[in-house]
Order: C-alpha cells, then structure tokens, then sequence
C-alpha cells in the first residue's frame, strides 16, 4: 500500500486550523443528521393526530427513515470511492434537506413515507461521507477522538430535535419541526460547498482531472509544502472502490468479520434504544418511569461517545471497543436484576447508555481504518448497509417473542449474549488487521 509524504504528514503532524474547520463542519452536519432522523419519532403523535394514521402506518413512517438510511448506505455510500467525498457529502446534504422541507407540504401518508424514505437516504450518505472525510483529514493521534465525537453529535442532534419538536408543536406545528431540519441542512450544504475539499486521500489515489491543483490548494490552506507531481499509480489501483474489492485476500476476513460485528452490534442497539421504555413499563414501571429511563440511555450515549474518543488517544480502538461491548452486557445483566431499585436506575440507565453508544462510536471508528482510501467508503457504507438490517429486524424479533409468552426482562437479559458475540467477532478482527499492518503486535495478541 503505497503512502505519499503529504499524507504521511496529515497523520503525524499537528492539526491544522483548516483540518479543524473541516472537522467542525462534519461534526455540525451530524447534529442536523440526528435531528432530522429522530425528528420523526418526537412528532408521531401530532401527524397521527392530523393525517388520521393508525400504529402500523407512524412505525412505517419511522421505518421508512431506517430503509433509507440503508439504501443510502449500501447504494450512495460507494459512490465517494467513484466520485470523490466532496461531492458525495454534497449530494446527500442536498436530498437530505430537500426531502426533509418537501415533508412539511405532506397531505397524506403516502407523501410523508415517500419523503421519509428519501430523506433516510441523504441521512445514510451523510454519515458515510463525513466518517470518511473526517478520517482522512484527521491527524492519526485524534483520529479515534474526532470520529467518536461525530457519533457525540448525532445524538446532541436527536436529543436537540426531542426539545425543538416540542416547541413547534405547542406554538406552531410538526411541520414547522421538519422545515427547521431541512433549512439548517441546506444551510449547511451551502457552507459543506464553501469549506469542504476533496480528500487528499482521493484525489492522490483516483487523480481525475486538475488533481494536482487541487491538493495544492488544499496543502497550501494547510500551510504545508506543495508538490510538483502525482505519484505514479497503477490501474489496477485506479479501479478500486467496487463491492468486488471488499473480498479479495487483503480484505476478505476483515469484512466478514466487521459485517458480524456491525450486523450483532446494530442489533442490540435497536433492540435496547427502542424496547427499554416499554419493557420497563411491561414489567411494572408507569409508562412515564419507561420513557425517563430512555432519556436516562440517551444522555449516557453522549458521555460514552466523548469518553471512547479520549480514550482513542491512549489506547487501540480494538481494546477499547473489546472492553466496551463486554461492559455492556454486564450493564444489562445488572440492569435487569436491579429494576426493583427506581433510586439505582437512573445511574445504571446512563452507564447502559454510556457504554451502548460509545460501542456505536467504535465500530464506526473501526470500521473506517480497517479499509485503505481507495475502498474506504465502499467499505464502510457496505458495513454500515448490512449491519442496519440488524437494526430493523431486532424490534420486530423482539415483538415476535414477547407476543409468545417470554418475559420482557428475560427477554432482555437475552440480548447480552447479542453483546458478547460482537466482541468476540472484534476480538478476531484485531488479529487479523494486526497482523496486516503490525505483525509484531500480531504475534503477541496470538500468544495472549
């Protein structure tokens, strides 16, 4: 794998201001990306209300969010690997906040669906786009920390769309809540197209045309030396980025292995951040003690986010990740034996928040280097896409269960073992990256 100079500066080197402008962007983007998925959720009941709609048609349209997300995923993601990150961050903003303003002039469930779906297919390109791009303009030493803090923003997003929604629909409507989302995400299309360069990382490996003038231009708002030529690279090397590449012999394990990770990981996610309110109330809590115990699983997701990021500055994202994912299924162990004790649960509420979305945090993270520019995302949107059928078909497998007679507590003591199964797919992940791109370390994570 070939490694030019400059972008072995962008990994050793201190950040500049520019990188952190990029950062930032990418980081803000997230937090319209959360509001504009969850916003949905929080204005359930006021579009129920006003279009006449019954359960099965609002879960379609929290639903169709998810279906899109994975279609953006699996079918816009790879485009950055043809396109460029630029454009593809571009793109998806911009049907993300089309759709999200085309919401509020929805007369029916069928208008409100369709612009669901297509709005969850910006959002899924948005959070492919800007992992990658935030990875390759991060320096290696905050590389953990900064994609951490984008899953910190997501979730500052949802809990933002929570309180705004509120607010629009006491004083105005839930319509005005969606055209808030599609007007900051246009806003922030807008300043994506003023700040945001083409990855380096792109441009250096597919070289369309005036490549060169363009990392000039960004090496110089770096304030680093310009180069005078690209690096010679083959064909072969040019073509690269399909879904063929994920399982040639340099990546096929390592995908099979993040696919499981992601795929158990997405799994109990949903299963936890959608079920924890109404199986506490299922199992004797009042309904309103549910959704305070949900809110208590947020506000840890924020906190366990920022806390893996820092953490990424010290030790291996794969350690770190191994330790969060078993954490969690010993939090949910005690969590169900200590529902009698409503003084205990707040705490062990926020500590399961904690450690579930710092693990969210982490497969992104991962996710992002196990893969070389040239497939990166491809790679990640691919392993993203898989690992949110997961997540849509968790609830349903946990409805499925509860409607035959397990027990809601039991059933949710269950799903440690979800946990368990993801870290040991990381555990041998680790090997396999290592032992690619450190043997030395390899052979002694072998003999551990």
């Amino acid at each position: 794998m070939f490694i030019h100079p400059i972008k072995n500066d962008i990994d050793t080197l201190p950040m500049s201001k520019f990188q952190w402008i990029i950062i930032t962007i990418c980081f803000l983007l997230y937090v319209v990306d959360g509001y504009d998925f969850m916003v949905m959720a929080y204005v359930a009941s006021a579009v129920s209300g006003e279009l006449a709609l019954n359960g099965t048609q609002v879960g379609t349209l929290i639903s169709a969010g998810i279906i899109g997300m994975t279609v953006g995923s699996l079918c816009i993601a790879p485009l950055g690997d043809k396109l460029g990150r630029r454009k593809l961050v571009l793109i998806s903003a911009f049907i993300c906040g089309m759709s999200m303003v085309a919401a509020t002039f929805a007369h029916s469930f069928n208008q409100l669906a369709f612009t669901r779906f297509i709005a969850g297919i910006g959002i899924g390109g948005i959070q492919i786009s800007c992992m990658v791009l935030t990875a390759e303009f991060s320096a290696k030493k905050v590389r953990g920390f900064n994609l951490a803090l984008l899953s910190a923003g997501y979730g500052l997003g949802a809990t933002i769309g929570g309180v705004l929604a509120g607010v629009f629909i006491e004083h105005h409507s839930w319509r005005h809540a969606f055209m808030f989302g599609g007007v900051s995400t246009l806003i922030l299309f807008l300043v994506a197209y003023i700040y945001i360069p083409e990855s380096i990382d792109y441009l250096l490996h597919k070289q369309p045309k005036n490549a060169l003038a363009k990392i000039n231009v960004v090496l110089a708002k770096f304030k680093r030396n310009l180069i005078n030529e690209l690096p010679i690279i083959t064909v072969t090397e040019q073509q690269q980025g399909t879904i063929r590449q994920l399982f040639t012999a340099r990546y096929f394990a390592q995908t099979i292995c993040l696919w499981v990770a992601m795929f158990f990981l997405l799994y109990g996610f949903y299963f936890v951040m959608g079920w924890t309110p109404k199986i506490m109330a299922q199992s004797g809590l009042s309904p309103q003690a549910g959704v305070q115990i949900g809110m208590w699983v947020s506000l840890g997701s924020i906190l366990g986010s920022l806390t893996l990021g820092l953490l990424t500055t010290r030790f291996k994202i794969f350690h770190i990740q191994t330790v969060f994912l078993l954490c969690v299924a010993l939090t949910i162990f005690v969590f169900v034996n200590m529902t009698h004790n409503l003084g205990f649960l707040p705490v062990i509420s926020v500590v399961l928040g904690f450690f579930l979305n710092g693990c969210m945090a982490g497969i992104y993270t991962i996710s992002a280097l196990v893969y070389d520019s040239e497939v990166r995302s491809t790679g990640v949107g691919f392993a993203t896409g898989l690992g949110r059928f997961g997540g849509i078909s968790s609830p349903i497998i946990a409805g499925y269960f509860l409607d035959h007679g397990i027990s809601p507590l039991s059933l949710y003591g269950y799903y440690l073992f979800i946990f368990i199964l993801a870290a040991i797919a990381i555990v041998i992940l680790t090997k396999l990256y290592y032992s690619k791109n450190d043997p030395q370390l390899a052979k002694q994570l072998i003999k551990s």
